[in-house]
């Protein structure tokens, strides 16, 4: 099962164990796993098995980490944008080499070639202008 968590609710039993309920797609979810507990939050993607017991589903997994740091993310943000910009040096080298009569085994590895060469120009202006932030 994979959702957003729309609400958290700490809870604990009469005998004082402590767990959460999470409101996802709708639904509502126990947790008692000890590690999860406090690193639960609004707004945050999960995938994760449950088991019902009776009334209550039970979440029995979670297969995302409950907590994406700042490292985390920021390190996200730079492949997605490294993603990106790869993709654009590609394109940007198929046109390049559009209308060429180069055979097409040959002008896909060209296009690689050029494409790399895009990105490693892209690479270089990018270093000299985080070199012109620093302070």
């Amino acid at each position: 099962m994979k959702g957003e968590v729309e609400k958290v609710w700490k809870n604990e039993t009469q005998d004082g164990r402590k767990y959460e309920v999470l409101q996802i797609n709708g639904e509502r979810y126990s947790i008692w796993e000890e590690d999860y507990l406090d690193r639960i939050q609004e707004g945050q993607t999960l995938e994760f098995d449950f088991k019902e017991s009776g009334d209550f589903k039970n979440i029995t997994r979670i297969y995302e980490k409950p907590e994406t740091g700042p490292e985390e993310k920021r390190n996200e943000y730079e492949d997605r944008n490294r993603k990106i910009i790869r993709m654009s040096c590609l394109r940007s080298a198929s046109r390049v080499l559009t209308g060429s009569r180069i055979p097409s085994q040959e002008r896909a590895e060209k296009t690689i070639e050029i494409a790399k060469r895009f990105e490693k120009y892209i690479d270089e202006d990018l270093a000299g202008f985080e070199d012109d932030q620093k302070p």
